[in-house]
């Protein structure tokens, strides 16, 4: 081999060995970017986790869904910041409540009567942080709004009263003295309203809604209470007292509009005042034939034909007939007077006879009430 072949043979190692030092070094370059990339890319990725991370750890601390809560972290001095606008709160609702009952107690305007007696209803004194421990219930608030509707128009006759040893309302009449002795029966349920009870019998006299505007009065109630228990008992103080209750409903008609159904008080001439049966025994009518006599009473055939009329004092006709048909009987009782002023609950208080007769015969005589109220 000549010198000049060992001189090319060198050069061309020597290149070999360049070029491929030069490869390694590339590779090495692009090892090392490729690393750097990827961990730049996961610390891009890691630092997006952690924002998102704290962003959600934020929000579950404002809304109280964070294991360890808002609350927690409060200082003593926020602590007692919240404890003390809490018992604000509450006296600031007893506050309201003296405010409606200020209104029920004193306004003269019936509009300002009926909306702090409503308001009172459902009135919710007690917060979890006050609590008052003398409370009148909803069943007073009744009482109050109606002795003070009265009151505003001037008519007397109601008398309430306080228990001496505990919050609780009732009323009496001043012409009955002490007894009997009334409250108010909430109705539960959907359908609301309020009886007017006697509290020894349990009677319901009328029902009450002053969300329904109605008023209606139960004939068996009357019946049992001033027909009956109260049987010695002169007429015409049971009368002043029953007279108080319609000036009730009077008051609420003129005032509020509401509908009434007075049923055995009602004194319009025009009044029928249907049977609980439309049919009734034979012999009903006879009876009243046979105790007007003994009265010395002449009872008389009706004008119309099935039936009989009495004239009482002062050209009072009181009378029974079928205002029906053959195939469908409709027995009705009347009341007629010059002045629309005499109702079926004044004839049987007054009239011995009538009121002895009616009693025996009740189970058919009754006269109807709403019986989607007084079953």
């Amino acid at each position: 081999m000549t010198s000049d072949d060992k001189r090319d043979l060198t050069s061309a190692s020597a290149e070999s060995t360049e070029a491929s030092t030069a490869k390694d070094v590339h590779s090495d370059q692009t090892v090392s970017t490729a690393t750097k990339q990827q961990q730049s890319s996961k610390t891009d990725s890691e630092a997006t986790t952690d924002s998102v991370a704290v962003s959600a750890a934020k929000k579950e601390a404002e809304s109280g869904t964070s294991k360890e809560t808002k609350v927690d972290t409060l200082t003593p001095s926020q602590r007692f910041r919240i404890y003390n606008n809490n018992i604000k709160d509450g006296l600031q609702n007893g506050i309201q409540f003296t405010k409606y009952l200020d209104q029920l107690t004193e306004t003269q305007d019936t509009d300002e009567l009926l909306d702090s007696a409503t308001h009172l209803f459902d009135f919710k004194m007690d917060t979890a942080f006050v609590t008052f421990p003398h409370q009148y219930t909803a069943s007073d608030y009744y009482l109050l709004f109606m002795s003070r509707l009265l009151e505003i128009h001037e008519e007397k006759g109601l008398i309430l009263t306080s228990a001496a040893d505990h919050e609780e309302l009732s009323v009496t009449f001043d012409a009955l003295g002490t007894q009997p002795d009334f409250k108010f029966v909430l109705v539960g349920g959907r359908n609301g309203g309020a009886f007017f009870t006697d509290k020894a019998s349990g009677l319901h006299l009328f029902y009450m809604n002053l969300e329904r505007q109605q008023i209606r009065f139960n004939s068996k109630a009357f019946t049992d209470l001033f027909a009956v228990a109260l049987a010695d008992q002169p007429a015409d103080k049971k009368m002043a007292a029953i007279d108080t209750l319609i000036t009730f409903a009077k008051d609420l008609q003129r005032d509020y509009h509401f509908t009434a159904d007075y049923n055995l008080l009602e004194t319009d001439n025009n009044a029928e005042y249907q049977t609980k049966h439309p049919a009734l025994p034979a012999g009903t009518v006879d009876k009243l034939f046979v105790a007007s006599a003994d009265s010395h009473y002449m009872l008389q055939n009706a004008p119309a034909g099935n039936g009989a009329i009495i004239d009482l004092e002062d050209d009072l006709v009181f009378g029974i007939a079928d205002a029906g048909t053959q195939t469908a009987p409709k027995w009705v009782i009347t009341t007629t007077d010059p002045k629309n002023q005499i109702s079926l609950m004044a004839v049987l208080l007054n009239y011995d006879f009538i009121r002895q007769w009616y009693l025996a015969n009740r189970d058919d005589l009754e006269i109807q009430s709403d019986p989607l109220i007084f079953a």
